[in-house]
């Protein structure tokens, strides 16, 4: 407060200022018109209607990161013809994360896809590791055959 008068903090292009609280009233429809200064406070402002199309901004945005979050499902299926057994969970885990994508529960979506993306990683390297020592056990008794 500087000589009696309400100050209130402002935004311009140029950087953070001052102005008196009378001088926004008149500003207001200018600030307005250039989609910013929504925030500032107005005797007759309904805070339940901002209120409430935040919470709808907030829900769709929610609603875009669960669908957005990776549910692996092809890698899974090609786990199971790679190593059949740990394929079969991640196929599971994949679907499970599919199930809770249509829910919405955005933590347990999030929870459940991380455990098939480790899983997925999990099946990948032990079925490359298996078709591998496999391959060599079968080019190890083939080349003492002869």
């Amino acid at each position: 407060m500087r000589d009696g008068r309400l100050l209130t903090g402002y935004r311009s292009d140029n950087g953070v200022g001052r102005m008196e609280k009378r001088e926004i009233g008149e500003l207001e429809p200018y600030l307005e018109k250039r989609n910013g200064f929504s925030w500032l406070p107005q005797n007759d402002t309904d805070y339940y209607v901002s209120e409430a199309v935040h919470a709808n901004l907030k829900y769709s945005q929610h609603e875009r990161d669960v669908v957005n979050i990776p549910d692996y499902l092809l890698w899974s299926i090609g786990n199971f013809f790679l190593f059949f057994i740990f394929g079969i969970i991640c196929i599971i885990l994949s679907v499970r994360v599919r199930e809770h994508k249509r829910t919405l529960d955005y933590d347990k979506t999030l929870k459940i896809s991380k455990r098939a993306f480790a899983m997925n990683i999990f099946s990948t390297v032990s079925g490359i590791a298996f078709l591998v020592t496999m391959l060599a056990l079968l080019i190890n008794k083939s080349s003492t055959s002869f």
